[in-house]
């Protein structure tokens, strides 16, 4: 059963990444910071403050329910998906305006607990 998140409990967990989504690393407000739970809740995550993340609106909405891992692999897949689906990105490769860069996703959080420096991708 969700629990309702206190203030106190929201604040902290904003906190402990230095007001960035634990995802991307954007900058987010408080007031604009969407809590998250790392392991999804149908899938036996808990509503403990070590389970929920810090998040920006399109990461969490983009996460959805699905697992780090199924978020990662989406995030991954992405260039294949628009060379697939669309000629203006298939047109802007070909005329080097944009130049596919594939690379494992390690998100913010993950950087920020192995001690990178400043964590940003």
């Amino acid at each position: 059963m969700r629990r309702k998140i206190s203030t106190m409990e929201r604040k902290a967990i904003w906190q402990r990444l230095g007001g960035r989504c634990g995802y991307c690393g954007a900058e987010v407000t408080l007031k604009d910071t969407q809590i998250d739970h790392i392991v999804p809740h149908r899938n036996g995550g808990s509503c403990d403050t070590e389970n929920l993340i810090a998040s920006c609106a399109p990461c969490n909405r983009r996460k959805g329910t699905s697992t780090v891992e199924s978020f990662r692999e989406q995030l991954e897949n992405q260039l294949d998906v628009l060379n697939r689906d669309s000629v203006t990105y298939r047109n802007a490769v070909r005329f080097n305006l944009i130049i596919p860069n594939p690379k494992p996703v390690i998100f913010y959080f993950e950087k920020h607990e192995r001690g990178d420096s400043d964590g940003a991708n």
